[in-house]
């Protein structure tokens, strides 16, 4: 597992469209089952994109998703977990980002409580390396 990926607080995750075109988001990523993984709303593009098309790659960036020149791309396989398995992803991530999970996530779950679309916590999506 790489160290680089390991310490990052967030990555750059980048999947195709139907045309080939790379799209990348940061996202925070926490070390699982021999990958990586984060939550993720269930209907994300970058949901529907991993179903798809299954290549992925990370690289560490900073919170708006900028990759340093020299950074090492790492490439992978990805595929969407959900229920116990997006549950475990998301109880790793709530650890690792205490604060600002309470911050981001929480206030997210309270918007699904008055009824607003949310964030879900029982559906991740997690990056096996291929190297």
């Amino acid at each position: 597992m790489p160290a680089d990926l390991d310490a990052a607080k967030y990555v750059s995750f980048t999947t195709y469209k139907k045309d080939g075109t790379a799209v990348s988001l940061p996202v925070w990523v926490v070390p699982f089952e021999d990958g990586y993984a984060f939550t993720t709303d269930p209907d994300a593009f970058k949901v529907k994109r991993v179903r798809r098309d299954p290549r992925a790659s990370l690289a560490v960036s900073t919170f708006k998703g900028a990759v340093s020149p020299g950074a090492t791309v790492h490439h992978g396989t990805a595929v969407v977990l959900e229920g116990e398995e997006g549950a475990k992803v998301a109880a790793i991530v709530r650890k690792k980002y205490r604060v600002m999970y309470l911050l981001i996530i929480a206030n997210s779950k309270l918007q699904r409580l008055r009824g607003k679309d949310s964030h879900s916590a029982e559906t991740a999506i997690k990056v096996t390396l291929s190297e």
